[in-house]
């Protein structure tokens, strides 16, 4: 599945919340793998598949390991947080929520973490962002061919997505926003909670 940018957004939130929502991370069927997860295409949803065996609470724990996993090779000081460093820009606007894997209404849904990226020197968005996108490609996660210097959307190979973008206002603070494949809705659970912060250990 290809993420789509969003250019014209008033509100840092809402371009999370949306561009999260196309993260539906469509994971391609791997043949006769066995040890691959199981997935089904539901028919009405347009090609969009559906990994069976996977769950909300499996979903938390693969994007919690992949973000941990993303920072592997930065500077000690950089991590994730739904606090930002600016003060003006506060916490991360739901940091955590399942949507509707598209507009299909075939009972699919797609788990969605977003946070702040934090540590990172006064000035240097730029050259950070070079930093974790460069981490993110040197581990084999596919870069969309529309990246650019400010929107930087990734595939693991097992379906998960991962955008690291410019926040659009103040002082253009990095976030990130991960998302995991299709699961069934039924599989929604409560899950444990979401970290307030990762860092490397």
């Amino acid at each position: 599945m290809i993420i789509r940018r969003h250019r014209r957004v008033s509100e840092l939130g809402i371009a999370l919340l949306t561009a999260a929502a196309l993260l539906s991370g469509c994971a391609k069927d791997r043949g006769d793998n066995h040890d691959a997860p199981r997935i089904i295409d539901t028919g009405n949803s347009g090609g969009t598949k559906v990994d069976s065996s996977l769950t909300e609470s499996k979903a938390r724990d693969r994007l919690n390991a992949y973000l941990l996993e993303s920072l592997q090779g930065l500077p000690p000081s950089v991590g994730y947080s739904i606090a930002s460093d600016n003060q003006y820009l506060g916490n991360m606007h739901t940091p955590s929520l399942t949507v509707p894997c598209d507009d299909h209404g075939n009972g699919s849904e797609v788990l969605q973490l977003s946070y702040w990226v934090v540590g990172v020197p006064a000035g240097q968005n730029a050259q950070y962002f070079d930093l974790i996108r460069n981490a993110w490609t040197a581990r084999g996660w596919a870069l969309q061919q529309d990246a650019d210097s400010r929107w930087a959307p990734v595939h693991t190979p097992d379906g998960y997505a991962l955008v690291l973008q410019y926040a659009p206002a103040q002082d253009h603070s990095l976030s990130v926003t991960a998302s995991s494949p299709c699961f069934p809705k039924a599989a929604e659970s409560t899950a444990a909670p979401l970290p307030t912060e990762i860092k490397r250990p």
